[in-house]
């Protein structure tokens, strides 16, 4: 972990309340997709936790959606303004353990960004997993021309489904709602998939009850973001564990809901 300076390249809004801002700066040292920055907003004693959704030689890509202060704060940053960053934080997603199996990457709402760098590294390793956002309506959504751009990257066609709480793009409902529709219309075995996934808690706890092996990345508010102040501990088989620290992807069968 250090302490970097990044200056924003862009900060521009993609959807209802979501932001996308590019940063410029000194990206070494991730090394999975799935890890964080902890960014210091001025004016705010803690920093804001965010996920990474693509690291580039010269700097990162994050979203984020504003829910307070602090996030709207950070969407009235403008292009050469810098931003004080904590990084590489936390645990990423392993794509060796999928052992042969499809793949499905699943992310809801503000849970989308970390499956761009997932997809990314995925495609980039010879796989090609099936994408499924969920989102609650289509003033939303955001993120698939992102991954239509990380496929072109690698000369592939996306699979990419949508679905929506009130049916107004894709599927209507869950991601759940769409899997069944993926399984029943194409007869897709999910107990051979493998899923990757970061989104609400009631979305993973909804995963984790379908036939397949996974790593979920929790959401959870973090004080420090670095396991410190044991602020985001979970529940897991082998007692509790720092989300930030730990985490925040674990295992499936790791997880106690």
């Amino acid at each position: 972990m250090r302490e970097e300076y990044f200056v924003v390249k862009e900060n521009c809004m993609v959807a209802d309340r979501t932001y996308k801002m590019d940063l410029a700066g000194d990206a070494s040292g991730f090394s999975k997709p799935g890890q964080f920055v902890n960014i210091t907003v001025d004016g705010f004693f803690l920093r804001r936790p965010i996920s990474v959704a693509r690291v580039s030689e010269n700097g990162i890509s994050l979203y984020y959606k504003i829910v307070g202060g602090g996030t709207l704060r950070l969407s009235e940053l403008q292009s050469g303004d810098k931003l004080n960053v904590l990084l590489p934080l936390g645990n990423g997603f392993d794509l060796d353990k999928t052992g042969g199996r499809e793949v499905l990457l699943i992310g809801g709402g503000v849970g989308v960004p970390p499956m761009m760098g997932c997809y990314e590294e995925a495609l980039r390793i010879g796989m090609r997993p099936r994408v499924i956002l969920g989102f609650n309506k289509s003033s939303e959504v955001f993120g698939v021309d992102e991954f239509e751009k990380i496929a072109s990257k690698h000369g592939v066609k996306p699979t990419i489904h949508i679905a929506t709480v009130d049916g107004s793009l894709g599927t209507k409902g869950t991601v759940i709602d769409t899997i069944k529709e993926i399984v029943d219309e194409e007869k897709f075995d999910i107990e051979k998939s493998y899923i990757f996934a970061c989104g609400p808690k009631a979305m993973l706890k909804a995963l984790s009850q379908l036939p397949a092996k996974g790593q979920y990345s929790l959401e959870e508010r973090m004080a420090c973001g670095f396991g410190a102040c044991m602020g985001c501990t979970c529940s897991t088989r082998s007692g509790g564990k720092r989300i930030c620290k730990d985490g925040p992807v674990f295992l499936k069968e790791e997880i106690i809901w």
